[in-house]
C-alpha cells in the first residue's frame, strides 16, 4: 500500500475566521489618539499661561478732521481729501497668543517692560497713557496755532510725574499724574532741570516740591532717600515725563481723544488736520495721506512705536502717502508696499510742505 502523500499545514483560515490584528497593528491608532489628546490638553493650556509680553497689529484708523472741532473762531475750510491718523492695537497675551504672534508676520511681540516699566502698576500706567493723551493734543494744538501764527498766553512749564516707586520716599505724597513746576521754589521747566535740582541736595534733605494737581498748586515736603542703584545719590522716587502746559486760548478748539483712540502718536496728524481746517489753502487737494508721528508745543515731531504695523494699517485703508518721523522712515519703508510713498519729516513745517508738494 502507497503511503499517503505529505502536506503541509494549511495556510487557509478555516471558514468564519479571520486572521487576528497583531499587537504592533493595535498599537498605532492608540499612540495617534493619546498624541491628539496631549496636543489638545497643551494647547488648551497655554491659554491659561501668562507670559510678560504684548502683542502690538494693525489698529483701526481715523479721519483726523472727524475729531477736531473749532468754535468762536475763524472760518473753517472744508477738508478736500483724507488725513488719517494711524493706531495700534496692544494686549498683553497668553502663552497660546504670544506663539500664534511670533508665526503671524503682521503681528510684533514685545517685552512687557517695554510697555510698562518694571514697578509701574496698571493703574500708573492707564493715568500716565491718558495724560500723555492729553499732552499730545495740547502741544498739537499749540503747534498748529503757532504755525499760523495766532497768538497764545501760555501756563507755566514743569514735569510730569508717570510713577511712583512703590518703596519710595514719597509714597502717598506724590501721584502718577502731578506736575512738578517747582525744586525748593525755584522753578523747573525740563526733565533735565529737576535732575539737576534734587541731585544738588543731599540724601536725608527735606525738599519742598511745587505740583499741580488738577489745576490746584500745592508745596509738598518730600525726604530724599538713597537711591538703590547708585550710593550716595538722592532720589524722590519718582518716574518724570515730559509735560506740555496748559494754555489760554483765543478761540475754542477741542479734539476728541476718547473717540478718536490716538494717543501721543496721533499729535502731528493732529496739528496738520487743524492747520489745513484752520487755512483757505486746499492743502491736501483729493490725496489720500496717511500719517503718525509724536509732536512737542514748537512742533517737533519725534519716534513712535509700531510703525511696522500703522503703515500695514495704512496700506489696507488705501493710502497713497504716509507720514513718518525721521527716526522711522526705515522700518516705515521695509514695511511699504509698491505704490505707496513714506514721506519722512522732522516737524510740522516739514509736514505741511511736504503735503504741500505732493501731485494731484
Amino acid at each position: 500500500m502507497q503511503d499517503p502523500p505529505e502536506t503541509s499545514p494549511s495556510r487557509v483560515a478555516p471558514a468564519g475566521r479571520e486572521d487576528s490584528p497583531q499587537p504592533r497593528d493595535r498599537f498605532w491608532p492608540l499612540a495617534a489618539a493619546v498624541g491628539l489628546v496631549c496636543s489638545a490638553v497643551a494647547a488648551g493650556l497655554l491659554w491659561f499661561v501668562t507670559v510678560p509680553y504684548y502683542a502690538m497689529w494693525p489698529g483701526p484708523i481715523g479721519e483726523v478732521v472727524d475729531y477736531v472741532t473749532v468754535e468762536d473762531g475763524p472760518a473753517v475750510h472744508p477738508l478736500n481729501g483724507d488725513l488719517y491718523l494711524l493706531t495700534v492695537s496692544l494686549q498683553e497675551v497668553n502663552a497660546y497668543a504670544l506663539v500664534e504672534g511670533w508665526l503671524d508676520p503682521g503681528v510684533d511681540v514685545v517685552p512687557r517692560a517695554l510697555i510698562r516699566p518694571e514697578g509701574v502698576t496698571p493703574e500708573e500706567h492707564r493715568e500716565r497713557n491718558l495724560q500723555m493723551m492729553d499732552d499730545s493734543v495740547d502741544s498739537a494744538i499749540l503747534a498748529a496755532l503757532d504755525y499760523l501764527g495766532v497768538p497764545v498766553e501760555r501756563a507755566e512749564d514743569g514735569v510730569l510725574v508717570v510713577s511712583v516707586l512703590e518703596s519710595g520716599p514719597a509714597v502717598g505724597i506724590l501721584e502718577a499724574g502731578d506736575v512738578v513746576v517747582g525744586v525748593e521754589h525755584a522753578p523747573v521747566g525740563t526733565i533735565q532741570e529737576a535732575t539737576d535740582a534734587i541731585g544738588s541736595l543731599k540724601i536725608g534733605d527735606a525738599v519742598v516740591l511745587s505740583i499741580l494737581r488738577q489745576d490746584e498748586r500745592y508745596d509738598l515736603e518730600v525726604t530724599l532717600a538713597e537711591h538703590p542703584d547708585e550710593s550716595g545719590r538722592p532720589m524722590v522716587g519718582i518716574g518724570l515725563g515730559d509735560y506740555t502746559p496748559r494754555a489760554e486760548l483765543p478761540f475754542e478748539i477741542d479734539i476728541d481723544r476718547a473717540t478718536s483712540g490716538g494717543g501721543p502718536s496721533a499729535g502731528m496728524m493732529y496739528a496738520l488736520g487743524l492747520i489745513d481746517l484752520l487755512t483757505e489753502e486746499d492743502l491736501v487737494r483729493g490725496n489720500i495721506i496717511a500719517g503718525t508721528g509724536t509732536i512737542s508745543s514748537d512742533g517737533h515731531v519725534g519716534p513712535v512705536g509700531g510703525v511696522r504695523q500703522k503703515v500695514i494699517a495704512a496700506q489696507n485703508a488705501g493710502a497713497r502717502y504716509i507720514l513718518v518721523p525721521q527716526q522711522n522712515y526705515p522700518d516705515a519703508v521695509a514695511a511699504g508696499w509698491d505704490g505707496v510713498e513714506i514721506l519722512a519729516v522732522s516737524s510740522i513745517e516739514e509736514a505741511v510742505e511736504a503735503v504741500r508738494a505732493l501731485p494731484v
